[in-house]
């Protein structure tokens, strides 16, 4: 994640994930903290929600948050045209 645009990005998709009631992203640490009814068991739900928004992460251990783990943001995610899907300046 690199601008105001990822977060939001990561939001919406995290908050599409059945049960997600509130979705922190902290950008310079690259962590999102989820909160929601039985979100320990929805970890690879949420992680595939980001994968499909463009975005790498992994469950931090112990812990019910989700690091990014892959450099770049919206616009490593960029195709021909240089820009991130969601119209993002990264690209």
């Amino acid at each position: 994640m690199t601008c105001a645009s990822c977060v939001a990005s990561v939001t919406r998709a995290l908050e599409r994930v059945p049960g997600v009631q509130d979705v922190e992203v902290d950008l310079g640490s690259g962590i999102v903290r989820v909160h929601g009814e039985h979100v320990a068991q929805q970890v690879p739900a949420l992680i595939a929600a980001l994968g499909e928004a463009g975005y790498g992460a992994g469950a931090a251990a112990g812990a019910p948050a989700v690091h990014q783990h892959r450099a770049g943001g919206c616009g490593a995610r960029a195709g021909a045209a240089g820009k991130g899907r969601s119209g993002c300046c990264c690209g």
